[in-house]
């Protein structure tokens, strides 16, 4: 949710390229605009935070002004330091699936309790 509504921040009266407005080429024949209908415009943002948090890339949309560039590469960080920490996190689960390795640590732990 964050991530879609900061992508709006560049209001279209400061006259610099946004990215949705690349969609108004594609949308000449359709009655309600992306940028011009709310629940559209939120569905691009998502479609696009989505596009980045899963490392898909753009092929597509891109980023068109410096705020965007700016968010995007703040998305891009943090999309790939929480797949840092999922990627470490399903390495300790996996590294912890081997019985033997199990029953040897248990036996270390009661012999240092000891």
């Amino acid at each position: 949710n964050l991530w879609a509504l900061t992508l709006v921040l560049v209001d279209e009266s400061e006259g610099v390229p946004r990215w949705v407005d690349r969609f108004l080429e594609h949308e000449e024949h359709v009655a309600n605009k992306t940028k011009d209908t709310p629940w559209k415009l939120y569905l691009a943002c998502v479609y696009f935070t989505s596009y980045t948090i899963t490392s898909v890339g753009y092929g597509d949309i891109g980023p068109a002004n410096t705020v965007e560039m700016v968010c995007c590469t703040f998305m891009i960080i943090i999309s790939g330091l929480s797949w840092a920490v999922v990627l470490g996190q399903v390495c300790g689960i996996v590294s912890n699936l081997n019985t033997d390795e199990q029953v040897f640590r248990g036996t270390m732990d009661e012999l240092n309790v000891m």
